[in-house]
């Protein structure tokens, strides 16, 4: 059993996600429903939408197995440009009216807190208003009872080093937990290859702390962890695959062997269709071992994208 803090993700676009929230529900520490956006509008205000995917009688459900768990579903700034931004940052009642924008749509639906994510969408610039605006909606969140998690990109290589150990050491204190997204490296590196590789990910991890004063608030770092697959073709292109996927293939081409990728702890085997071979990996229980492992020892949390795209014998390791 994991000893430190669990977050899952769940999609409106994988029902399976739901299911495990309320079948699983009693090992999360929060569960984060992808529903959210916070849009300007061409008045120069700001709306959130998404809440026609806001299911109220799950939250009801995954409340019921688990009365510690906190619903704070991920918000994510979309369409904003560096120009909302430097009006929001430069203009108190502006940056006031968007927090409370925030502040009463959550209150509204009893949400716990919110998960932002906004860094990304910046590529690391302006850094002084990004902390500006995180600052003033984790205050707002917080008279109100409502905690404030923050996403973060990987920071080492094939990644920019866009948020940094000095980003973390000024957030911290408004920060509940950073969701740090340690996988999706074939996006960057464009070749096949391990998803998350986990001596990757734990680089990430230790660049934070490098910082003295870091280290005592790692408990706030959750390490993402990955429960889909890829299926990397020849001709270069690939598709991401889900559990209910996996199974259905490895049925199907019933591969002659699985190869365990050491450094990276991922498991890979290949086949060939009638066109093409194919490379996949997918996580295993080994896999979610060696995470587990890695965590515990750094004293840091878990976060899983997304729970509905795993294997529900996952779950028995946590």
């Amino acid at each position: 059993m994991f000893k430190g803090d669990l977050l899952g993700f769940v999609t409106p676009w994988n029902s399976h996600g739901y299911d495990v929230a309320k079948t699983f529900g009693a090992k999360f520490n929060y569960i984060s429903p992808v529903w959210l956006q916070i849009v300007p509008t061409q008045q120069g205000t700001f709306m959130i939408k998404g809440g026609h995917d806001i299911d109220s009688g799950w939250v009801r459900d995954v409340r019921a197995n688990n009365t510690n768990i906190k619903i704070a579903p991920r918000l994510i700034f979309e369409r904003w440009s560096m120009g909302h931004l430097t009006q929001v940052t430069s203009s108190e009642s502006q940056l006031l009216h968007m927090v409370q924008v925030v502040v009463d749509f959550f209150k509204g639906e009893k949400f716990d807190g919110a998960v932002l994510e906004i860094w990304r969408q910046f590529g690391g610039k302006e850094k002084p208003r990004l902390h500006q605006m995180i600052k003033a909606i984790s205050e707002g969140l917080s008279e109100e009872g409502m905690s404030t998690l923050l996403v973060i990109p990987p920071g080492v290589r094939p990644f920019p080093e866009i948020f940094d150990k000095y980003d973390f050491q000024i957030l911290q204190p408004y920060i509940a937990k950073f969701v740090m997204m340690t996988y999706d490296h074939h996006h960057a590196t464009g070749k096949a290859g391990p998803v998350g590789p986990m001596d990757w990910g734990l680089r990430n991890i230790l660049l934070i702390m490098e910082h003295e004063d870091n280290d005592n608030y790692r408990h706030k770092l959750l390490y993402g962890v990955h429960f889909y697959g890829v299926d990397f073709r020849g001709d270069g292109h690939f598709d991401a695959i889900v559990g209910n996927q996996y199974i259905d293939l490895v049925k199907s081409v019933k591969p002659s062997q699985f190869v365990w990728h050491l450094k990276a702890s991922e498991l890979s085997f290949e086949y060939r269709d009638n066109q093409q071979m194919h490379k996949v990996f997918y996580p295993s229980l080994r896999f979610l071992q060696k995470r587990i492992e890695a965590a515990e020892r750094f004293k840091i949390g878990i976060a899983i994208w997304e729970i509905g795209q795993g294997l529900d014998y996952f779950y028995d390791l946590l």
